[in-house]
């Protein structure tokens, strides 16, 4: 038995990320670089010109921005373009796009307006989503019709006002009514985008049950359609950034919801709200790689154009430093949020912790840019009459939309580090059970002897990756085998106390984000390699090798604070700060 347990924890992991906290490079998963088919390639291409044609006639941003709101009007629009069901089953009156095709159109559309980005995705990525991924075929037929044609919009209810990232603190209750056909839900709910104009409503809520004799809350989806007697819709609330979307609180108050209404059965809430998030990060992803392209565009305007001491000022080193850095890391996000995107259209692989990193580079990589988009405009850049300020306050939210980066990073480690931490355990069984017994053969011991000593010597190797790159395959080579190690380290120091070490715990995210965006770029820059000649190539190659030297002194810097690090000085001054709840000193004290 314990032997099994092993062998099954030692098995590749069906994730890339996963596999590589092993120690493993699951190449199968990220080579070849996806494409589109012709075909929806074709579709997605039509459907970004419309959109762009809609946006001339009809976005207005700065107006919209300046009111706080967008004409309703505009979802009816929206709708008549079948923007409202892009990712829906055409037999259920949608487009039926891949998950790549949707992210594509998604990007176009954050390109064009955030707050516009953000309807939408609250619409599909996370406001139905529920739907479509653990929904009955009959609640399929009974909803997604009317999702997808914009009849309805959908949104998202999970935030609560002492509920944000613990999700399953939320207080928001359902109880069965006496006849055994209604839930009756109370509670509240915060933040929620579209609350204002939505029809449908994905709500978790705990649920009282009773498991092996013992009374249990677990959370439990609901799908509420309005109007409902009992729900009332807040007041809009007034916003640092995406000001035209709507966002409200909802009040639950003795509302009857159908038991018909529940989606993947009571008690199943908790792992329908994270699939959802899990696949709707994507589309936030997608909208941070657009944003930037739009912003990248228009800083390579100005530095074409703006003159300082008779020179463009694109010819200043310091200049170039930035736009190369801006070039770098959006081809790094667009290679990570699209080779993603591909392993969701598998649906074969876990992708929980590639959808995270994903997410968290891409929402930083907008932040840069578009702070430093505002820089390069200097003063005009800080004035409303012109839409930079408004691109950075719309692009904040990123960080903190659909899990905090915060929390996903610790969600990264802890997630990677739950398979080799049972792997030592059961490493630690097999030992107890040798002494016991005096077994002759040391079963799992003697598996896991031999794993470390091929992992040391041997490595893992990259065979996919074009032979221009081979240095860049090697980098990785060298990690991957040096992540294990460290990984181990930290487990068989603090074992479960690892929960609680989170300045460990993001060294360990943020190597695995930057290990898994060197990963997606080296095996997109090998199909451009494969493709076109190394010439017509020169840009991604340069782009793949600045990135991967950046990348690589972070990931040194990483593994060498694992040891040698600040920790203790940092939770010493922060105590100090929360103890005295001030900054303390004052020049004027001398």
């Amino acid at each position: 038995m314990v032997l099994f347990l092993y062998m099954s924890s030692n098995t590749p992991q069906n994730s890339f990320l996963k596999s590589l906290f092993f120690g493993q490079i699951r190449e199968d998963l990220i080579f070849p670089y996806p494409r589109l088919s012709a075909e929806t390639s074709d579709n997605v291409k039509m459907i970004n010109e419309s959109l762009h044609k809609f946006a001339r006639d009809h976005v207005k941003s700065a107006e919209w921005d300046e009111k706080g709101e967008m004409p309703r009007e505009i979802v009816s629009y929206l709708a008549e373009m079948g923007m409202m069901g892009l990712g829906v089953p055409e037999e259920f009156g949608g487009l039926g796009l891949p998950q790549s095709a949707y992210a594509r159109v998604l990007q176009e559309v954050a390109s064009v307006d955030g707050s516009l980005a953000v309807t939408l995705g609250a619409h599909q990525s996370i406001g139905y989503k529920a739907v479509l991924l653990f929904a009955s075929d009959e609640q399929k037929k009974l909803w997604l019709p009317k999702l997808a044609s914009g009849q309805w919009v959908a949104a998202y209810c999970l935030t609560e006002p002492s509920s944000g990232s613990d999700a399953a603190s939320i207080k928001t209750r359902a109880i069965l009514s006496s006849d055994g056909k209604h839930y009756i839900l109370n509670g509240n709910k915060l933040w929620i985008t579209n609350g204002g104009i939505a029809n449908f409503l994905t709500v978790f809520a705990k649920v009282e049950v009773t498991e092996d004799g013992e009374k249990k809350e677990k959370v439990t989806c609901f799908a509420v359609e309005l109007p409902s007697e009992g729900v009332t819709i807040g007041a809009p609330e007034h916003k640092m950034g995406i000001r035209a979307s709507w966002t409200n609180a909802i009040h639950f108050d003795n509302v009857k919801v159908p038991i018909e209404n529940i989606i993947s059965g009571v008690g199943q809430g908790f792992k329908v709200a994270m699939g959802v998030l899990n696949h709707g990060r994507m589309g936030l992803g997608a909208g941070c790689v657009g944003a930037a392209k739009n912003c990248i565009a228009a800083y390579i305007e100005h530095c074409n154009e703006r003159k300082q001491f008779e020179k463009k000022i694109g010819e200043f080193g310091m200049i170039q430093e930035k736009i190369g850095r801006m070039m770098m890391n959006t081809y790094a996000a667009e290679s990570m949020v699209f080779m993603t995107t591909s392993l969701i259209d598998r649906k074969d692989v876990d992708y929980s912790i590639e959808s995270a990193a994903s997410k968290i580079f891409a929402s930083e990589m907008l932040w840069e840019v578009v702070d430093e988009n505002l820089q390069i405009w200097a003063g005009s850049g800080f004035m409303k009459e012109y839409p930079y300020e408004r691109w950075l306050r719309d692009a904040r939210i990123n960080r903190i939309f659909e899990g905090t980066n915060e929390i996903l990073r610790a969600f990264i480690a802890l997630s990677g580090m739950q398979g080799p931490g049972q792997n030592l355990k059961d490493v630690a069984a097999g030992l107890s059970d040798m002494i016991k017994f005096k077994a002759k053969g040391m079963g799992p011991v003697s598996e896991f002897a031999i794993h470390k000593v091929r992992q040391r010597v041997l490595g893992e190797s990259i065979t996919q990756a074009h032979p221009a790159l081979k240095k860049m395959a090697g980098v990785l080579e060298e990690y991957a085998t040096e992540f294990s190690i460290q990984i181990e380290v930290l487990l068989r120091r603090h074992g479960k106390d690892i929960f609680l070490r989170q300045f460990a715990q993001k060294r360990v995210a943020d190597i695995a984000i930057d290990f898994y965006a060197m990963s997606c770029v080296l095996s997109r820059v090998t199909r451009s390699l494969e493709e076109k000649s190394e010439a017509d190539s020169e840009l991604e190659l340069s782009l793949a090798e600045a990135f991967f030297m950046r990348a690589n002194r972070r990931i040194r810097g990483n593994f060498k604070a694992i040891d040698r690090n600040d920790d203790e000085v940092m939770k010493f001054i922060s105590q100090k700060a929360f103890e005295l709840g001030r900054y303390p000193y004052d020049s004027l004290d001398g």
